[in-house]
């Protein structure tokens, strides 16, 4: 694990997590998740809340941005909100210099506060454009937006209490009748079941008030700690190809080579309903319509729901033989030239999918080079043929050895995807002398571009050589 830390960011009705990592002690891992909570109650209330929290958002950004030469001298974030509040907030000991206190009456304290530290990240976001902005001269010069659709996060006695999943009610501050008081909101039956059979045992954290649609929720964050496999116990993989005709191809190998089982997943119906949805809006472009807002919603909708199933298949195949690691292929388009078919291709949803579930139940979740993995055949002939480099009307996925044999290119890659992992953990194993044989021995492990499963099965016997001489 080369990183400290890793954030999925909340896609719809996925799980969010951030994943925090010790490199001294690679395998204890945090996670948090999060999972909202259906409102029933008071819904004027709650959007009286959320309207006048938003409009004290608008008020202090450009508050904020014409004293940013005096924020910017403050070392810390915290000092830069003190400072904010000063300005803003009357006390026995202060004096406000603008009528926020009049504009916001009432306003509680850790609303103000929250505002304000959300206000601060804006501003702030918005310098740091600009002065790329004048660097570069590239482009219409940044604006700053004082329209945020902004939600607040609810602090614990100042803004909520109470949580009762038995009877199903949450109490928050809200704006009624001209007073900020505590309402009490009723919740889902179903959430409160899923939070005392999951999420009872975790800790919780304060909640964010959010909208979708017509209703309210309150989406909590939940803390807790895991342990990885460690990594000199990782005895068996998945190695997973996400392909473009095949949304995935899995295989599971061993440390030597081993292949013990192989999947092929790819959901038809979905891809069918998707391309069903691309020939309405196609149709509707050539009558001239060109908003199609709500067949476009669809089409991202299937190709989510496509990338979930996908990420999901891929952990039950692999957590059904047992794998310590479910590894994929490093996939960076960035700079390159555009691919048509992967318009719709969610592969960076599929990792993060794959990473959240394989974290929480302890495996990990590895990346190798994605170079020449469908090119060059696993049993170490060299650069194959592929799709239409055999004859024009071979399929894509079909791949042509030097020797005349045809395989499944994506099963190909699944195989040296795999290898490289393993010759990878190998030689990071073995001490530097050895290292420097071994590669003698067997030169394509020099490139990771270059491996494929009979270097690994070459490397193995090249080490078991290696050792012998040296027992002996």
């Amino acid at each position: 694990m080369n990183f400290d830390k890793i954030i999925v960011e909340s896609f719809g009705s996925l799980t969010t997590y951030r994943i925090i990592t010790n490199r001294k002690e690679d395998t204890k891992m945090r996670l948090t998740t999060s999972h909202k909570m259906k409102l029933t109650g008071d819904f004027q209330a709650l959007e009286a809340s959320l309207a006048i929290y938003r409009q004290a958002l608008t008020y202090l950004i450009p508050i904020i941005d014409n004293g940013w030469k005096e924020l910017s001298k403050c070392e810390f974030s915290n000092q830069k909100q003190r400072l904010v509040e000063t300005w803003v907030h009357s006390t026995q000991n202060n004096q406000a210099q603008f009528d926020f206190d009049l504009e916001f009456p009432k306003l509680p304290t850790y609303l103000r506060r929250s505002a304000i530290s959300k206000a601060l990240g804006i501003v702030s976001s918005y310098r740091s454009n600009l002065a790329n902005w004048k660097a570069n001269q590239e482009g219409p010069a940044p604006k700053l937006q004082l329209v945020h659709y902004e939600y607040p996060a609810y602090y614990k006695r100042n803004l909520f209490k109470n949580f009762d999943p038995i009877h199903q009610t949450i109490e928050l501050k809200v704006f009624k009748n001209g007073d900020w008081a505590f309402e009490q909101y009723g919740l889902k039956q179903s959430d409160c079941t899923y939070y005392k059979r999951y999420l009872a045992g975790k800790k919780q954290n304060v909640p964010i008030l959010q909208k979708k649609g017509r209703r309210f929720y309150a989406t909590f964050s939940y803390e807790e700690n895991t342990v990885l496999v460690p990594e000199e116990s990782i005895s068996k993989i998945c190695a997973v190809d996400l392909g473009l005709e095949t949304d995935a191809t899995c295989s599971i190998m061993d440390k030597d080579g081993t292949v013990y089982a192989r999947k092929f997943i790819s959901f038809s119906k979905e891809h069918d309903r998707l391309h069903t949805q691309l020939g309405r809006i196609k149709r509707n472009q050539k009558r001239g319509s060109r908003h199609n807002k709500t067949l476009w919603r669809k089409v991202s909708g299937i190709s989510q729901d496509i990338a979930d199933k996908t990420a999901i298949d891929i952990f039950e195949f692999g957590k059904e033989h047992g794998v310590d690691v479910f590894v994929l292929e490093y996939l960076d388009f960035k700079g390159k030239k555009a691919v048509k078919r992967a318009h719709f291709w969610r592969y960076k949803r599929i990792y993060k999918v794959l990473a959240q579930k394989a974290h929480q139940y302890g495996l990990r979740i590895s990346r190798v080079n994605a170079r020449n993995t469908s090119r060059l055949a696993f049993d170490g002939t060299g650069r194959s043929k592929r799709g239409c480099e055999i004859t024009p009307s071979t399929s894509y996925s079909t791949l042509q050895f030097t020797t005349g044999k045809f395989y499944n290119a994506d099963l190909n890659a699944s195989y040296n995807i795999g290898a490289r992992y393993f010759i990878r953990h190998l030689l990071k194993t073995v001490t530097a002398t050895q290292r420097l044989t071994l590669e003698a021995k067997v030169p394509q492990v020099t490139k990771r571009s270059t491996c494929t499963l009979s270097d690994l099965i070459n490397l193995r016997s090249a080490l078991a050589v290696l050792t012998a001489k040296r027992q002996a």
